[in-house]
């Protein structure tokens, strides 16, 4: 029974009980998720869409066992139950989100698929990786950092898995305090033009790193940045060797010479790289320097997407993934498009002429979803400087 105080709303398959968002408006009449007595964020709803897609863009029409860790309102794990052919444990140690998972369980009667549980994340994780029992899908989903939570995320893991990990604490990822980034992701970092991705890869190097300590290989399949986070989701594996393998083919550096917006990566920061103006190139993480995900793995979970639009999968999802098959072919960071006209004190052309004259030209060019004034291109600084040097940027 759906009582005065609360109010059913749809997501997916799904239908979900919570406390009606009228009650816990902000004075600008904007829902605040955090004075609700359960976390239920709409906005969110990209991510427990990709969530349903990439399950079962991996798992296909084979059933597996997940355990959602922090579970909120339960609505990933039912839409996976829902959605998927995905059975498992949503878990809050929260009483009062035990209350709505378990009540938004029977809800959508999916009983037999999907238990309710109250423990503290890192103690039920610990419990599987004792349990004998193999978890072929995790999700991590904290409000703030992800790494309370990760040692005990990878270990009970199957041979091959799947983990999806957020993290919302996106100012010391982006280097807005770089002694927090210091300490929390032992990176070394600065403010640049690209921060957004500088944030997720950041993430995805501690990650990676803290899974192969425990000889777990974390392949990032898919990431992105949305609104408040970063999301990554990862095909993992077993395997001491595959661990230090990627480790040491994407744990590396990048250089910056923040006045001309020169950038590259470096696997030994001792390297010297000189800036085309009298300046020290700055030298950020250690970090990752590999893709951000798989172009065809992303090709494949937007054409499953679009089959779903409006009736599971929102359009900005779509819109989302539309980006990131193209993007995730550039490894090297993107540049902002007005800075880098700045520096040149040049008026700007629509962005998309831009990007069409740089195709034209040989090189490969794209929007990025991490920021509307951004282009991710195979073409160098140098290779950008000399373009609008020319007559026709005059």
């Amino acid at each position: 029974m759906v009582r005065d105080w609360e109010e059913v709303v749809e997501e997916g398959k799904a239908r979900i009980i919570i406390p009606k968002r009228s009650l816990y408006v902000r004075e600008d009449l904007v829902y605040e998720p955090a004075w609700s007595p359960v976390f239920y964020n709409p906005v969110m709803r990209v991510s427990r869409d990709l969530t349903v897609l990439v399950a079962r863009s991996v798992y296909g029409s084979s059933s597996y066992f997940f355990i959602d860790a922090l579970g909120g309102t339960g609505v990933r794990g039912i839409r996976l139950a829902l959605e998927t052919q995905g059975y498992g444990i949503v878990n809050d140690v929260d009483p009062i989100a035990y209350y709505y998972i378990s009540r938004n369980i029977e809800y959508n009667r999916v009983e037999n698929r999907v238990k309710p549980l109250m423990c503290e994340a890192n103690v039920l994780l610990n419990n599987y990786t004792f349990s004998g029992i193999p978890v072929d899908y995790i999700d991590i989903d904290p409000y703030g950092s992800p790494i309370p939570f990760i040692d005990s995320a990878v270990k009970p893991l199957a041979k091959q898995a799947l983990l999806g990990v957020t993290a919302t604490d996106t100012a010391p990822l982006v280097c807005s305090h770089a002694r927090k980034t210091l300490r929390r992701y032992n990176v070394n970092c600065a403010k640049v033009d690209f921060e957004k991705e500088l944030g997720i890869r950041n993430l995805i190097f501690n990650l990676v790193f803290r899974g192969a300590a425990q000889d777990r290989a974390l392949k990032p399949i898919l990431s992105y940045s949305h609104r408040h986070y970063f999301r990554v989701f990862f095909r993992t594996e077993r395997s001491g060797s595959k661990s230090y393998e990627l480790m040491e083919r994407c744990r590396g550096y990048i250089w910056f010479c923040p006045s001309t917006l020169e950038r590259g990566y470096l696997k030994n920061p001792a390297d010297r790289v000189e800036c085309s103006k009298p300046e020290e190139p700055l030298i950020l993480g250690p970090t990752w320097i590999c893709r951000l995900g798989d172009p065809e793995f992303a090709k494949q979970v937007l054409a499953l997407a679009k089959k779903e639009a409006d009736a599971l999968v929102s359009r900005e999802t779509v819109k989302i993934l539309e980006i990131l098959v193209d993007e995730y072919r550039i490894v090297s960071p993107y540049v902002r498009y007005d800075k880098l006209f700045g520096v040149l004190k040049k008026n700007m052309p629509p962005i998309r002429e831009f990007i069409k004259y740089l195709r034209e030209h040989g090189f490969e060019a794209y929007r990025t979803h991490f920021d509307q004034r951004g282009i991710k291109t195979s073409a160098s600084l140098a290779e950008l400087y000399e373009i609008l040097g020319r007559d026709e940027y005059d």
